[in-house]
């Protein structure tokens, strides 16, 4: 697998995102807190009326 060209505008979304630094000092991008949580559970939600005998054992 490679990278898809339109990847970027799909995964860059400021409005979505804060800075974050790691332990090491690092500075990183996440989503806000909260907003993932919101995702997660509408993908989770889609996947089980889609397809219930496929289980979800995590979500990240």
């Amino acid at each position: 697998m490679g990278w898809h060209p339109k990847a970027e505008e799909v995964l860059w979304r400021p409005e979505l995102q804060e800075v974050k630094y790691s332990q090491t000092g690092g500075r990183n991008v996440r989503y806000k807190r909260g907003i993932k949580k919101d995702l997660v559970d509408t993908l989770v939600d889609m996947v089980h009326e889609q397809m219930p005998y496929c289980p979800i054992r995590y979500a990240f």
